[in-house]
């Protein structure tokens, strides 16, 4: 019994000496230069002026980085809701993944990119970009606009944030022209 109570009492105290975290070796861990700083999963940010919500972004993981060249990457979705001075949402981007750069204040989303203004129009290119400073969106890809009675199709696209207007570049397929349509800024249409 004697014997067995030493052993015991040996393997209780080689197991609590065993661990011990040296603080120096931990220290010591190094992070490559291309990790992320933070990682945020499932995330929702609101964007604020003056108190107002402007914006209001949700991805399904955010990664920060610093450094260099600073950079924030948007995966596993992205949707970007544009709000208008009212509070009323203006229209809503998505995409599969994105970037921003907050030094240029510019973000790039890319992937099966989606955005839907208030009047139902739906812009459909493969990548688009933000200019936060100028309250413009612009690609330069192929895009689709689906609206209320024809399809638009052209290579490149510039645009307001909400999609509320926008001039689509070397169109093809045919426009419905409406009576309250405009060809070109002070040129109503016939």
């Amino acid at each position: 019994m004697t014997g067995r109570r030493l052993l015991w009492c040996c393997a209780l105290a080689g197991t609590l000496t065993a661990c011990k975290n040296d603080l120096d070796r931990v220290a010591a861990i190094e992070v490559g230069s291309h990790a992320p700083d933070r990682i945020t999963t499932g995330a929702e940010y609101l964007f604020s002026d003056s108190g107002q919500v402007r914006n209001r972004l949700r991805a399904g993981t955010i990664m920060e980085y610093s450094g260099e060249e600073p950079h924030t990457e948007l995966r596993d979705g992205v949707e970007l809701t544009f709000y208008g001075p009212d509070g009323k949402a203006g229209g809503t981007l998505s995409a599969r993944r994105g970037k921003i750069d907050g030094q240029a204040k510019r973000m790039m989303v890319e992937e099966k990119v989606v955005f839907v203004n208030t009047k139902g129009e739906k812009l459909e290119t493969e990548q688009l970009f933000w200019s936060q400073d100028s309250g413009r969106v612009y690609t330069h890809r192929p895009v689709k606009i689906t609206r209320e009675r024809d399809i638009i199709y052209g290579e490149g696209l510039d645009a307001a944030q909400d999609l509320s207007q926008y001039t689509v570049r070397r169109i093809t397929g045919s426009l419905f022209i409406g009576r309250n349509d405009t060809l070109a800024p002070g040129n109503p249409a016939p």
